[in-house]
């Protein structure tokens, strides 16, 4: 499949202070077609994404000068900001993954990485953060509205904060109401085709969207079916 850059400069915003690193990223994603700029630290890299309309991608190194990674991720994310952040980091311990997504990084890559797999995961983000107009926007499900070219989730009159990941797995549930969608169905929606990782990664974040659900006073929605996959169905 063909990269959206090919068609159309997409930017991306890559922050690392690891030179050879940084240029490795640079490169491979300026021959994908994007446009790409590189910060050596996280004070940089925050200068550069106080408007997030100028990039549709920040890669993020945890360990960084000035201001970390998972700092500027976190920043970010309180100031309302929806770009897409992949984390790249050398820390591969299960709570540090736990962690950077808390915080609200939309994926997360240990060093030493494959380059394969880096460009597949950006350029998956990538058409989620540019998205298809082409496709309904406002969707609807009990308490739950979704705008999807706005990038908002609105339950019971309040609006929560969804990565990317969770906004496109809510999406794809709400979009066909009570339908069964086995893991791999959803990782092809959600993930895309690129996707090399574990089918598990669809129960974290099913658990991430029904912890968020829950909090904002709305009833479980997102049912598992045993043996088969996952559902959006209300108890009759």
């Amino acid at each position: 499949m063909e990269p959206p850059g090919k068609n159309k400069k997409i930017s991306i915003l890559i922050a690392d202070d690891d030179e050879n690193i940084s240029k490795l990223i640079s490169m491979e994603c300026e021959e994908e077609g994007y446009s790409v700029d590189v910060v050596s630290d996280g004070q940089q890299a925050i200068l550069k994404l106080r408007n997030n309309n100028l990039y549709s991608l920040a890669i993020l190194d945890w360990d960084m000068p000035m201001m970390s990674g998972y700092d500027v991720c976190k920043m970010l994310r309180e100031k309302g900001a929806k770009i897409p952040i992949l984390m790249v980091t050398a820390k591969d311990e299960i709570d540090d993954r736990v962690k950077a997504l808390d915080a609200g990084a939309d994926d997360y890559l240990c060093k030493p990485f494959n380059i394969r797999e880096l460009l597949a995961r950006v350029r998956s983000l990538v058409r989620r953060s540019i998205g298809d107009t082409s496709e309904k926007n406002i969707l609807k499900f009990e308490n739950i509205t979704l705008n999807k070219e706005e990038h908002r989730c609105i339950i019971s009159d309040k609006e929560i904060h969804l990565t990317v990941r969770e906004f496109a797995l809510l999406a794809a549930l709400m979009d066909q109401p009570n339908q069964v969608f086995p893991r791999g169905q959803l990782i092809q929606k959600v993930w895309g085709d690129d996707y090399f990782g574990d089918e598990s990664v669809v129960d974290t974040y099913i658990k991430y969207l029904r912890s968020k659900i829950k909090k904002s006073g709305e009833d479980e929605l997102i049912k598992t079916i045993r043996g088969v996959g996952f559902s959006l169905r209300k108890d009759q």
